[in-house]
């Protein structure tokens, strides 16, 4: 069954206007390659801080999210203990609060001069303990990189969890009754047994947190910790220098798909039978076990999410006046309208071009779709500069040709499309397994009936799609409320998302006024984790 000639070509064309960003960025970025001066200027002075930082940002939020997401995961799919229903919610409850309103919440009661710090000065002074200068020296310092790796890892740690508990739950149940019999120890299992037949998931959980880590820039930007996404923001907006911005935007797609490349060979072709249903036979803790499972099973939920909520609430009650709370519903109101401006038009491109995907069987469309989907992987900042980049090419194009003077730079159309490059993967992903559960014979019934390739789309396809369209509609929803960077950098002047204004109050150190949209955010992403709670547990 072939697609017609209209589907195909208005399916290729929505992919390239989504994969243009991603194109942009690297041909300015080989452009700006004819200068070497200036990849030699990069090469002797930032890059080798920013590249390093972003290593270590990476591997240390790697490590956080592993120690927080693992045992929970292994200890719910193998254990019954006290509590283990409210752990299997708990671990995904950090997925609703983006790492940057994490941090604002941590820094506010860490630094040296919060809330915490200086009750505990006061308490040591009125019980006569002089220690203010050891306190100095001794206390944490939460706006570092350790700082940033511990945020970081412990609000992308669901990613690893439930990746791993469910590969944990597909395994073979017999797997660990037979190495125990054949003499190995339950830990000696878990490593040798368990972790490797695991090791494709867990590898995934690991690319989707290292990508993560590379696209923040609201944690390490408030940490002032030099990354390679604050160091483009800085190149770009703080110095001007666009070749130099165009050589580190091409650094980090090319991270990020060596990243996506990493991931695929990580997995090779291993394939593990799985047993296709949950662990029933879950075995009982005893002794002291069964108390701290379930606090290692409840400590990353407890991190990523409720103890920064607590915080967060407890600033914005515990503050004298909030100036912003009046702007608050504005803020709110102009997130709300982007979100449907998102959804509205991610998710009907996202069902055209899966249906043109169903319809057409050409290899070069379904390679450009997966280039196009891409786009979830790079960087906000980079999808931002590639889109200020064709921006300039436009209006440079209509000043020369028609002599017109107009550019959508710091316009809600070029937020839109750069959260169609962002995000389509969001709607498109859940779209896809949709449609994939419609069997093609359905569609050959309703040709045979006389319904042409439009009739059995609207009149089969999207009835059916009403439940994935729902879903994808919510992930995109969400994703466009905790978007910061691309927010940021291509916004009016008069917009202020909720993401947004807590990012500058926290900037400017008015943390407690950070805290009330930094909430609404909170409570905004638990919206699909409530609902689709089952389906991801």
């Amino acid at each position: 069954m072939t697609s017609p000639p209209s589907l195909r070509a208005l399916s290729f064309g929505f992919v390239l206007a989504i994969a243009l960003p991603l194109f942009a960025v690297g041909l300015f970025g080989l452009l700006a390659l004819k200068d070497l001066s200036v990849l030699a200027w990069l090469g002797q002075t930032v890059l080798p801080l920013y590249a390093w930082n972003s290593l270590l940002l990476c591997l240390g939020s790697l490590g956080v999210a592993l120690l927080l997401g693992l045992p929970p995961a292994w200890f719910c799919s193998q254990y019954e203990f006290r509590f283990r229903r409210w752990a299997e919610w708990i671990m995904i409850f950090p997925l609703a609060m983006p790492a940057y309103v994490v941090a604002f919440a941590y820094t506010d009661a860490l630094d040296y001069s919060g809330w915490l710090s200086t009750w505990l000065r006061f308490t040591l002074d009125d019980l006569g303990i002089s220690s203010a200068e050891t306190l100095r020296h001794a206390w944490p310092e939460i706006r570092s990189l350790p700082g940033a790796c511990l945020v970081l890892g412990a609000s992308l740690s669901p990613y690893v969890c439930l990746l791993a508990k469910s590969a944990f739950e597909d395994r073979p149940t017999a797997v660990a009754e037979v190495s125990r019999s054949l003499g190995l120890s339950s830990i000696e299992t878990y490593f040798r047994v368990i972790l490797p037949m695991a090791r494709p998931a867990i590898v995934a959980g690991s690319a989707l947190v290292v990508m993560e880590c590379l696209a923040d820039y609201g944690t390490v930007a408030f940490f002032s910790v030099q990354t390679l996404s604050t160091g483009l923001f800085k190149t770009w907006f703080g110095y001007g220098d666009q070749n130099a911005a165009a050589l580190m935007g091409l650094f980090m797609l090319l991270l990020a798909i060596a990243v996506l490349s990493w991931e695929r060979s990580a997995r090779g072709r291993a394939r593990y039978e799985t047993s296709g249903k949950a662990n029933s036979n879950r075995q009982r803790l005893v002794g002291v076990s069964r108390i701290w499972v379930p606090i290692a099973s409840l400590a990353g939920g407890m991190i990523g999410f409720f103890i920064p909520l607590a915080l967060l609430v407890y600033a914005a009650l515990s503050a004298d006046s909030l100036e912003g709370i009046d702007k608050l519903p504005t803020q709110a109101w102009q997130t709300a309208i982007y979100g449907l401006y998102a959804l509205l038009t991610i998710i009907p491109i996202a069902i055209l071009i899966a249906y043109g995907q169903r319809m057409n069987q050409s290899q070069f469309f379904h390679h450009a779709v997966r280039m196009a989907s891409s786009g979830y992987a790079v960087p906000g900042m980079v999808v931002a500069i590639g889109l200020l980049a064709c921006s300039s090419l436009f209006t440079h194009a209509l000043y020369s040709m028609f002599d017109l003077r107009f550019t959508l730079t710091a316009t809600s159309l070029l937020v839109v499309g750069g959260y169609l490059t962002r995000f389509f993967t969001v709607g498109f992903s859940t779209i896809e397994v949709g449609l994939a559960r419609i069997t093609p014979s359905l569609d050959q019934s309703a040709r045979s009936l006389g319904l042409s390739a439009r009739g059995v789309l609207f009149h089969v396809h999207l009835p059916i799609l009403r439940r994935s369209a729902f879903v994808a509609s919510l992930l995109v929803f969400v994703d466009v409320v905790k978007e910061l960077p691309l927010t940021l950098v291509l916004r009016p002047v008069n917009v202020e998302t909720l993401a947004v204004a807590a990012y500058q109050f926290a900037a400017d150190e008015r943390l407690a006024d950070a805290a009330l949209p930094s909430i609404a955010i909170a409570l905004v992403g638990l919206i699909p984790l409530l609902l689709l709670g089952p389906r991801l547990r």
